[in-house]
C-alpha cells in the first residue's frame, strides 16, 4: 500500500505564483512525448525549464514553501555511470555518456567508449584474459538518487591530453544547453585566456561538449542528455504531485473554461467575487468572427 503524508500549508502571494510556475513547468515536461526522440526545439525549451527548476533552485523553494522539506526530499531514478567509470583505468576512457531516456527509436542507457594502449594489452594472451583482469562495465545502472546527488553526478566524461578525464555533471549539461545553446541564451564564445578558474572550467566543458562525439538519431549527445534528464523528472513520483497541488491551489490557472471571458468589475456581482463572466458560445458552421459572446451576470 502506498504511503502518503498529508501536509497543510499556507502560501503568500509570491509563493503561490512560484508554485504555479513550477507546476506549469513540470506539467509541460510531463506532457512531452516519451515514445520518440524530442525535437531540437523541445530540448531547448526543456533546458530553459530545467535551469529554472534546478539551477535557479525554484524546485527547492517550492518544496520548502509547501512544507514538504520537513518530511522528505525529492529523489530521481536515473542512469549512474560514475561507478562504471571508476572501474576503468582513467587513461583507457575516451568518452562516456549517461543517457537513459528509453524511447522506441535509438537510445542508450550509459555509453562508454575506451581504448587500451598497445603496450598494456600486449601483456595479455587474449581479450578474455584482459577483461578478466580488468572488469570494465560499458553501460550504467539505473539507481535512485537525491536530486542534489543526481545534479552532481556525471552526465558526460571526456578524456583530454591536457588534464585527463573531465567529468561533466548533469547540472553543467543543463547550464550548457540553457546558457550556451539556445535554451535561454545562445552564446558561441569559447575564449579561454584571462578567465577565472570557474569560468575557465565552464568554457573547457563547453568546448568539449561542442565536439559532440555521439549522436542519437537527430539529437547531439548533449541534447540526448537533456532528453534523458527530462524523462527522469517527468517519471518521478513528486513531479505530478506538485502539478496536482498547484492545480488545487490555483485551479483557474490550470483548468479555466476556455469558453469563458472573465473581467474584473469591482462590483459584488456575478458569482460574488467581483468578476463578471461572458461565455463564448460557438455556433456550428460559423466562422471565428461570427461566434457569439453571451454575457452572464
Amino acid at each position: 500500500m502506498e504511503n502518503r503524508v498529508e501536509i497543510q500549508f499556507q502560501l503568500s502571494g509570491h509563493d503561490l505564483e512560484r508554485l504555479v510556475i513550477a507546476g506549469s513547468d513540470l506539467d509541460y515536461l510531463i506532457s512531452l512525448p516519451r515514445d520518440r526522440l524530442l525535437t531540437h526545439t523541445e530540448v531547448r525549451l526543456g533546458a530553459g525549464i530545467l535551469r529554472r527548476l534546478f539551477v535557479d533552485n525554484e524546485l527547492k523553494k517550492v518544496w520548502r514553501s509547501v512544507g514538504a522539506s520537513s518530511v522528505s526530499q525529492p529523489t530521481i531514478l536515473a542512469t549512474e555511470i560514475d561507478t562504471a567509470l571508476n572501474a576503468w583505468p582513467p587513461h583507457w576512457i575516451l568518452y562516456a555518456w549517461a543517457g537513459g531516456a528509453k524511447v522506441s527509436s535509438a537510445h542508450h542507457k550509459g555509453f562508454i567508449l575506451g581504448s587500451v594502449p598497445k603496450e598494456e594489452h600486449e601483456r595479455y594472451t587474449s581479450v578474455e584474459e584482459l577483461l578478466e583482469a580488468n572488469p570494465m562495465p560499458t553501460r550504467g545502472e539505473i539507481v535512485r538518487m537525491s536530486v542534489d546527488d543526481w545534479l552532481g553526478s556525471t552526465s558526460v566524461a571526456i578524456r583530454t591530453n591536457e588534464v585527463g578525464l573531465v567529468r561533466i555533471s548533469r547540472a553543467s549539461i543543463i547550464k550548457y544547453m540553457a546558457n550556451r545553446k539556445g535554451g535561454v541564451h545562445f552564446d558561441p564564445r569559447r575564449e579561454l585566456p584571462e578567465r577565472s578558474k570557474k569560468r575557465h572550467r565552464r568554457d573547457t566543458e563547453s568546448i568539449l561538449l561542442d565536439h559532440g562525439l555521439l549522436r542519437v538519431g537527430h539529437l547531439s549527445g548533449p541534447e540526448f542528455e537533456i532528453t534523458s534528464i527530462i524523462h527522469a523528472v517527468a517519471t518521478s513520483d513528486w513531479a505530478p504531485e506538485i502539478v496536482r497541488v498547484a492545480t488545487l491551489a490555483a485551479p483557474q490557472d490550470f483548468d479555466g473554461d476556455p469558453n469563458e471571458l472573465k473581467f474584473w468589475t469591482g462590483q459584488r456581482e456575478a458569482d460574488g467575487t467581483g468578476w463578471a463572466t461572458s461565455r463564448f458560445a460557438p455556433q456550428e458552421g460559423s466562422s471565428h468572427e461570427e461566434q457569439d459572446l453571451t454575457g452572464k451576470s
